[in-house]
Protein backbone atom coordinates (compact mmCIF):
# COMPACT_ATOMS: atom_id res chain seq x y z
CA UNK A 1 0.00 0.00 0.00
CA UNK A 2 1.70 3.15 -1.20
CA UNK A 3 4.33 1.11 -3.01
CA UNK A 4 3.19 2.34 -6.41
CA UNK A 5 4.50 5.86 -5.97
CA UNK A 6 7.73 4.53 -4.46
CA UNK A 7 8.15 2.22 -7.45
CA UNK A 8 7.41 5.12 -9.79
CA UNK A 9 10.15 7.17 -8.15
CA UNK A 10 12.69 4.36 -8.48
CA UNK A 11 11.79 3.58 -12.11
CA UNK A 12 12.10 7.27 -12.99
CA UNK A 13 15.84 6.97 -12.34
CA UNK A 14 16.30 4.23 -14.92
CA UNK A 15 13.68 4.68 -17.65
CA UNK A 16 13.16 7.43 -20.24
CA UNK A 17 10.10 9.64 -19.63
CA UNK A 18 8.28 8.34 -22.71
CA UNK A 19 8.29 4.78 -21.35
CA UNK A 20 7.95 5.45 -17.63
CA UNK A 21 4.16 5.85 -17.26
CA UNK A 22 3.05 2.83 -19.37
CA UNK A 23 5.75 0.50 -18.00
CA UNK A 24 4.95 1.50 -14.44
CA UNK A 25 1.32 0.81 -15.30
CA UNK A 26 2.11 -2.71 -16.52
CA UNK A 27 4.02 -3.60 -13.36
CA UNK A 28 1.32 -2.10 -11.13
CA UNK A 29 -1.39 -3.89 -13.08
CA UNK A 30 0.38 -7.20 -12.41
CA UNK A 31 0.72 -6.31 -8.75
CA UNK A 32 -2.90 -5.28 -8.25
CA UNK A 33 -4.35 -8.13 -10.30
CA UNK A 34 -2.40 -10.70 -8.30
CA UNK A 35 -3.41 -8.98 -5.04
CA UNK A 36 -7.05 -9.09 -6.17
CA UNK A 37 -6.84 -12.73 -7.23
CA UNK A 38 -5.26 -13.80 -3.93
CA UNK A 39 -7.96 -12.07 -1.85
CA UNK A 40 -10.94 -11.97 -4.23
CA UNK A 41 -13.49 -13.31 -1.72
CA UNK A 42 -13.14 -10.15 0.42
CA UNK A 43 -13.83 -7.64 -2.38
CA UNK A 44 -16.58 -5.05 -1.99
CA UNK A 45 -18.44 -5.50 -5.28
CA UNK A 46 -20.65 -2.42 -5.01
CA UNK A 47 -17.68 -0.05 -4.63
CA UNK A 48 -15.72 -1.84 -7.35
CA UNK A 49 -18.50 -1.79 -9.94
CA UNK A 50 -19.18 1.89 -9.32
CA UNK A 51 -15.46 2.67 -9.58
CA UNK A 52 -15.16 0.79 -12.89
CA UNK A 53 -18.03 2.75 -14.45
CA UNK A 54 -16.37 6.03 -13.53
CA UNK A 55 -12.95 4.80 -14.65
CA UNK A 56 -14.28 4.03 -18.13
CA UNK A 57 -15.52 7.61 -18.43
CA UNK A 58 -12.19 8.96 -17.15
CA UNK A 59 -10.25 6.89 -19.70
CA UNK A 60 -12.35 8.19 -22.61
CA UNK A 61 -11.97 11.79 -21.44
CA UNK A 62 -8.22 11.28 -20.95
CA UNK A 63 -7.81 9.85 -24.44
CA UNK A 64 -9.72 12.76 -25.95
CA UNK A 65 -7.54 15.18 -23.97
CA UNK A 66 -4.34 13.53 -25.21
CA UNK A 67 -5.53 13.55 -28.80
CA UNK A 68 -6.69 17.13 -28.48
CA UNK A 69 -3.39 18.25 -27.01
CA UNK A 70 -1.52 16.91 -30.01
CA UNK A 71 -4.06 17.15 -32.78
CA UNK A 72 -6.81 15.20 -34.45
CA UNK A 73 -4.54 12.30 -35.37
CA UNK A 74 -1.65 10.61 -33.58
CA UNK A 75 0.76 8.52 -35.63
CA UNK A 76 3.48 7.36 -33.24
CA UNK A 77 3.81 6.51 -29.58
CA UNK A 78 6.56 9.11 -29.19
CA UNK A 79 4.35 11.91 -30.43
CA UNK A 80 1.41 10.67 -28.39
CA UNK A 81 3.42 10.47 -25.20
CA UNK A 82 5.00 13.85 -25.84
CA UNK A 83 1.50 15.28 -25.97
CA UNK A 84 1.18 14.61 -22.23
CA UNK A 85 3.90 17.19 -21.64
CA UNK A 86 1.77 19.95 -23.13
CA UNK A 87 -0.55 20.16 -20.14
CA UNK A 88 -0.18 23.69 -18.82
CA UNK A 89 -0.37 22.76 -15.13
CA UNK A 90 1.86 24.47 -12.54
CA UNK A 91 3.52 21.34 -11.19
CA UNK A 92 4.63 22.68 -7.79
CA UNK A 93 1.24 24.17 -6.92
CA UNK A 94 -0.51 21.02 -8.12
CA UNK A 95 1.61 18.77 -5.89
CA UNK A 96 1.14 21.00 -2.83
CA UNK A 97 -2.63 21.06 -3.33
CA UNK A 98 -2.77 17.32 -3.92
CA UNK A 99 -0.63 16.55 -0.87
CA UNK A 100 -2.79 18.75 1.38
CA UNK A 101 -5.94 17.16 -0.08
CA UNK A 102 -4.65 13.67 0.71
CA UNK A 103 -3.71 14.68 4.26
CA UNK A 104 -7.16 16.18 4.84
CA UNK A 105 -8.98 13.08 3.62
CA UNK A 106 -6.73 10.84 5.68
CA UNK A 107 -6.91 12.61 9.03
CA UNK A 108 -10.02 14.80 9.19
CA UNK A 109 -12.84 13.09 11.13
CA UNK A 110 -16.01 12.16 9.35
CA UNK A 111 -18.72 14.78 9.51
CA UNK A 112 -21.88 13.34 11.04
CA UNK A 113 -25.03 13.63 8.94
CA UNK A 114 -22.99 14.87 5.98
CA UNK A 115 -25.01 14.27 2.78
CA UNK A 116 -23.77 11.34 0.74
CA UNK A 117 -22.21 12.07 -2.64
CA UNK A 118 -24.12 10.13 -5.31
CA UNK A 119 -21.90 7.62 -7.09
CA UNK A 120 -18.89 8.78 -5.08
CA UNK A 121 -16.57 6.05 -6.30
CA UNK A 122 -17.59 6.67 -9.90
CA UNK A 123 -16.18 10.19 -9.47
CA UNK A 124 -13.07 8.77 -7.80
CA UNK A 125 -12.58 6.27 -10.62
CA UNK A 126 -13.04 8.86 -13.34
CA UNK A 127 -10.63 11.38 -11.83
CA UNK A 128 -7.99 8.77 -10.92
CA UNK A 129 -8.01 7.23 -14.40
CA UNK A 130 -7.85 10.59 -16.13
CA UNK A 131 -4.93 11.74 -13.98
CA UNK A 132 -3.08 8.42 -14.33
CA UNK A 133 -2.52 9.13 -18.02
CA UNK A 134 -0.45 12.18 -17.12
CA UNK A 135 1.04 11.67 -13.66
CA UNK A 136 1.46 7.88 -13.43
CA UNK A 137 0.93 6.78 -9.81
CA UNK A 138 -2.48 7.74 -8.40
CA UNK A 139 -2.70 5.24 -5.52
CA UNK A 140 -2.29 7.86 -2.76
CA UNK A 141 -5.10 9.91 -4.32
CA UNK A 142 -7.72 7.17 -4.08
CA UNK A 143 -6.49 5.51 -0.87
CA UNK A 144 -8.13 7.96 1.60
CA UNK A 145 -11.55 7.44 0.00
CA UNK A 146 -11.35 3.71 0.69
CA UNK A 147 -9.97 4.34 4.14
CA UNK A 148 -12.99 6.47 5.10
CA UNK A 149 -15.43 3.68 4.23
CA UNK A 150 -14.64 1.78 7.42
CA UNK A 151 -13.77 -1.42 5.57
CA UNK A 152 -12.15 -4.45 7.17
CA UNK A 153 -8.42 -4.65 6.42
CA UNK A 154 -8.71 -7.50 3.89
CA UNK A 155 -11.64 -5.79 2.14
CA UNK A 156 -9.77 -2.48 2.09
CA UNK A 157 -6.68 -4.02 0.50
CA UNK A 158 -8.43 -6.06 -2.19
CA UNK A 159 -11.10 -3.47 -3.08
CA UNK A 160 -8.49 -0.74 -3.51
CA UNK A 161 -6.35 -3.18 -5.52
CA UNK A 162 -9.28 -3.93 -7.83
CA UNK A 163 -9.80 -0.20 -8.38
CA UNK A 164 -6.14 0.36 -9.16
CA UNK A 165 -6.08 -2.64 -11.49
CA UNK A 166 -8.95 -1.03 -13.38
CA UNK A 167 -7.09 2.29 -13.61
CA UNK A 168 -3.91 0.67 -14.92
CA UNK A 169 -5.78 -1.55 -17.40
CA UNK A 170 -7.58 1.40 -18.96
CA UNK A 171 -4.43 3.54 -18.90
CA UNK A 172 -2.53 0.85 -20.80
CA UNK A 173 -5.32 0.44 -23.35
CA UNK A 174 -5.09 4.17 -24.06
CA UNK A 175 -1.30 4.06 -24.46
CA UNK A 176 -1.47 0.95 -26.65
CA UNK A 177 -4.10 2.66 -28.79
CA UNK A 178 -1.71 5.59 -29.17
CA UNK A 179 1.01 3.23 -30.37
CA UNK A 180 3.16 2.38 -27.35
CA UNK A 181 5.07 -0.92 -27.80
CA UNK A 182 6.45 -3.08 -24.99
CA UNK A 183 8.80 -5.28 -27.04
CA UNK A 184 12.02 -3.57 -25.95
CA UNK A 185 11.10 -3.88 -22.27
CA UNK A 186 9.63 -7.38 -22.19
CA UNK A 187 12.41 -8.88 -20.04
CA UNK A 188 12.05 -6.14 -17.43
CA UNK A 189 8.26 -6.57 -17.36
CA UNK A 190 8.47 -10.35 -16.85
CA UNK A 191 11.06 -10.12 -14.06
CA UNK A 192 9.19 -7.38 -12.20
CA UNK A 193 5.89 -9.20 -12.68
CA UNK A 194 7.28 -12.34 -11.04
CA UNK A 195 8.68 -10.26 -8.18
CA UNK A 196 5.41 -8.46 -7.44
CA UNK A 197 3.44 -11.72 -7.48
CA UNK A 198 5.63 -13.28 -4.81
CA UNK A 199 5.61 -10.01 -2.88
CA UNK A 200 1.80 -10.06 -2.82
CA UNK A 201 1.79 -13.73 -1.82
CA UNK A 202 3.99 -12.93 1.16
CA UNK A 203 1.89 -9.86 1.96
CA UNK A 204 -1.30 -11.91 2.00
CA UNK A 205 0.05 -14.19 4.71
CA UNK A 206 1.46 -11.31 6.74
CA UNK A 207 -1.84 -9.41 6.57
CA UNK A 208 -3.65 -12.15 8.46
CA UNK A 209 -1.22 -11.77 11.37
CA UNK A 210 -1.59 -7.99 11.75
CA UNK A 211 -4.27 -6.50 14.00
CA UNK A 212 -6.87 -4.30 12.24
CA UNK A 213 -5.99 -1.29 14.42
CA UNK A 214 -2.26 -1.57 13.68
CA UNK A 215 -2.95 -2.01 9.98
CA UNK A 216 -5.19 1.07 9.72
CA UNK A 217 -2.73 3.25 11.62
CA UNK A 218 0.15 1.97 9.48
CA UNK A 219 -1.89 2.64 6.36
CA UNK A 220 -2.55 6.22 7.47
CA UNK A 221 1.12 6.78 8.30
CA UNK A 222 2.28 5.53 4.89
CA UNK A 223 -0.21 7.78 3.09
CA UNK A 224 0.86 10.71 5.27
CA UNK A 225 4.56 10.20 4.57
CA UNK A 226 3.90 10.03 0.83
CA UNK A 227 1.78 13.19 0.93
CA UNK A 228 4.35 15.09 3.02
CA UNK A 229 7.12 13.97 0.66
CA UNK A 230 5.07 15.23 -2.29
CA UNK A 231 4.62 18.63 -0.66
CA UNK A 232 8.28 18.84 0.38
CA UNK A 233 9.55 18.02 -3.11
CA UNK A 234 7.24 20.65 -4.61
CA UNK A 235 8.34 23.36 -2.18
CA UNK A 236 12.05 22.55 -2.13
Amino acid sequence: MGGGILLFTVMANFLPPLALIPLHGIVQLTSNLSRTALNWRYINRAITITFVIGALIGAVLGLLAMLGLFGSFVETSELALKSTKKLDIPESEYKVFLGCFILALTWLPKVKNFPKVPWKFAWVGAIATFLSLFVGATGPIIAPFYLREGLEKETLVVTKAAGQATVHTLKLLVFFYLGFKIGHHLGLIINMGIAVFFGNWIGKHLLGKISPKFFLWSFRIVITLLAVRMIAVAIL
